[in-house]
């Protein structure tokens, strides 16, 4: 009786669970309010652990870290069993798509569309990268002795970009080369898009085959989301047992620089908008903010697809292709805050943690990799973590950082979905003002081009 009463606090975290699968069965509350409780609990629970440490015996210290050890690392690899698949399908999918979309200059729509959506993200990576850096995000934070490490280590800028190189695919997978990975879906995606416009029969079959793999590993990716309170309440709770209050403060440093940097990606779009489109900020902001505020509420690009089109094409006088056909490449790639700013930070945060410093050729590759890895990431469950996970594979940094800021991510999400949808906005404007033609019809019969303004 004295030896349970010694040991209770063993059940501390099986109890924590329990509450959490108690949760699932309230339908008024959401999965984000889930993630932020277990948020609290593990980091409440890991502080109690780490009160009672030494007044529990070394067995029951033991069976604790085991515990927490295998939900949380069970969890980490969930998570990248999701990220090859979901690469090769995701990128394929958007590629061979692009087929679906008829106009006589569609080559440039698509070419420049896409090639500011992906400016802007690699913009965006080095706008991260800057304010983390200058907050020193993660300087308060260390990973556990056991938690996940790298498998490989940056070795330099001419090795990386080889080991890019997709000379066998297969073994690619094998050893976790994501980005290889991604630029053979490119190449595929390429030619079965070519193959798609040459001869339409040949490559239908191919493209059902990839768009049924990538609906269903979509919906295997919403199964493994669903773990994250589970996941969120052992990482953190692992790593508050031993860190205790540093823990707050790393996750509201990290908090702070993400806001910090999305703002400025923010400020950026719509200063190229006022460039290049010569519409001011504010009346741009008088035009848009109801598909923005809609953003930021609901924390869907794709739920703002009907609204962004009408806002373009109605408010700004972008014509009827464009305002359709870029929010949809939009929500698709690019992605300027989840694929872009939120990367590079968590690329900051486990650069401090491994105590490594931050050079000018990392610099560059995380903007690259970056860039890369946008490319039809976008779109599908967790897309911000599926990406920050691709580019921590890329440079081999350890995966736990995902798990230290998961908590929080429905605060964080809010702000970038917002501006991730105003990134779309502005492409579209600013694209839609460059194209030599106008692509409506009725705007060729009354003679007045479709431009924004």
């Amino acid at each position: 009786m004295l030896s349970f009463l010694q040991n209770w606090p063993i059940a501390i975290f099986p109890a924590l669970l329990l509450f959490l699968l108690s949760l699932e069965k309230k339908p008024r509350l959401s999965s984000n309010l889930r993630i932020f409780i277990s948020l609290i609990l593990g980091i409440a629970g890991g502080m109690l652990l780490n009160y009672f440490h030494s007044l529990l015996t070394p067995f029951s210290n033991q069976f604790i870290a085991q515990s927490l050890t295998l939900v949380s690392d069970g969890y980490l690899d969930l998570l990248r069993m999701l990220v090859l698949p979901l690469i090769l399908t995701s990128i394929i999918h958007a590629f061979i798509h692009l087929g679906d979309h008829p106009g006589e200059i569609i080559g440039k729509l698509i070419s420049r569309s896409v090639g500011l959506l992906l400016l802007l993200t690699a913009v965006a990576s080095a706008i991260g990268m800057a304010v983390a850096s200058w907050l020193h995000v993660g300087r308060q934070l260390s990973l556990p002795s056991d938690g996940p490490l790298p498998t490989h280590h940056y070795t330099g800028l001419v090795d990386t970009l080889l080991g890019m190189i997709p000379s066998n695919p297969i073994a690619a997978m094998s050893n976790e080369n994501t980005v290889a990975i991604a630029i053979f879906a490119c190449l595929l995606g390429i030619s079965a898009l070519q193959i798609y416009k040459k001869e339409k029969s040949h490559a239908e079959s191919f493209k059902a085959l990839i768009t049924s793999t990538f609906h269903m590993v979509k919906q295997l990716a919403r199964l493994v989301i669903r773990t994250t309170p589970y996941g969120v309440l052992a990482l953190l709770a692992k790593i508050s047992s031993t860190q205790g209050f540093h823990t707050l403060v790393g996750i509201a440093n990290y908090f702070i620089a993400i806001y910090i940097a999305v703002m400025l990606v923010f400020i950026l779009q719509l200063t190229l908008v006022a460039l290049c489109a010569r519409i001011s900020p504010w009346t741009y902001l008088k035009k848009a903010y109801p598909v923005l505020l809609v953003a930021f509420t609901t924390r869907s690009s794709f739920g703002c697809l009907p609204l962004s089109e009408e806002t373009l094409h109605d408010r700004f006088k972008v014509s009827q292709l464009t305002s359709s056909f870029v929010p949809s490449m939009g929500a698709t790639l690019g992605m300027s805050a989840c694929a872009g700013v939120f990367p590079a930070v968590l690329v900051v945060m486990a650069l401090a943690v491994t105590h490594q410093p931050m050079t000018v050729s990392l610099f560059l590759m995380v903007m690259f990799i970056n860039t890369i890895a946008s490319l039809g990431i976008s779109g599908i469950p967790g897309t911000a973590f599926i990406a920050a996970t691709v580019t921590l594979t890329a440079m081999g940094l350890p995966y736990a950082v995902v798990g230290l800021v998961q908590g929080v991510d429905s605060i964080v999400d809010m702000g970038r979905t917002a501006t991730n949808v105003n990134g779309t906005l502005a492409t579209a404007i600013i694209v839609d003002q460059g194209l030599s033609k106008p692509l409506d019809p009725e705007d060729e019969i009354e003679g007045t081009p479709s431009r924004a303004r």
